[in-house]
């Protein structure tokens, strides 16, 4: 009767193996078939946004600043275009991704990425305005003025804008704001 009882035991033991390890190879299969490179992703996005070839991407993972983080930095093949994927921290439903694009040292387009606000369709024009159309040193430094009703999600946005900033300054010019790129 023990041996009965310890075939079963072994039989399940090895069942449950088994099935562990066909769910495991078939997660990885499809793992690799729809694996999508965030790197490569932004690298598409930028040319999309842009119109401009990029050849070279940095990925900045983990260039943290105090309120928000660059992701990705490029700079289009013919100089003309810095991008930026920056993260900004402070939104109701975490950190905002947001797509910049600089002409020269102008920020020229701002565009919202992946997060999880439900009040960015409050950012209006206006709030916008504030940013685009500034070159980096009037940028740097701006208390950005936020939209009543979506107060965080504008936060997020001016610290995505801000990380964006700070990049430039630190890594683009070498800390001289003045300089064009």
């Amino acid at each position: 009767m023990a041996d009965t009882k310890k075939n079963a035991v072994w039989k399940c033991i090895v069942v449950l193996a088994a099935i562990a390890l066909c769910s495991g190879l078939l997660l990885g299969f499809f793992n690799i078939i729809t694996y999508v490179d965030p790197l490569q992703s932004a690298y598409d996005r930028f040319a999309q946004d842009t119109g401009a070839s990029f050849s070279e991407m940095t990925d900045e993972e983990g260039q943290q600043y105090e309120n928000g983080s660059v992701i990705y930095y490029a700079v289009s093949d013919d100089g003309e275009w810095h991008a930026f994927l920056a993260s900004g921290n402070g939104g109701f439903g975490g950190p905002v991704q947001v797509y910049l694009y600089f002409r020269g040292s102008v920020l020229e387009k701002i565009l919202i990425g992946e997060n999880g606000e439900t009040y960015l369709d409050r950012l209006d024009d206006a709030f916008y305005g504030q940013f685009l159309g500034k070159d980096v040193s009037e940028l740097s430094g701006l208390e950005a003025d936020l939209v009543s009703g979506a107060t965080k999600s504008s936060t997020a946005v001016a610290n995505a804008v801000d990380a964006a900033v700070r990049y430039w300054n630190e890594h683009v010019t070498g800390g001289n704001t003045n300089e064009q790129a």
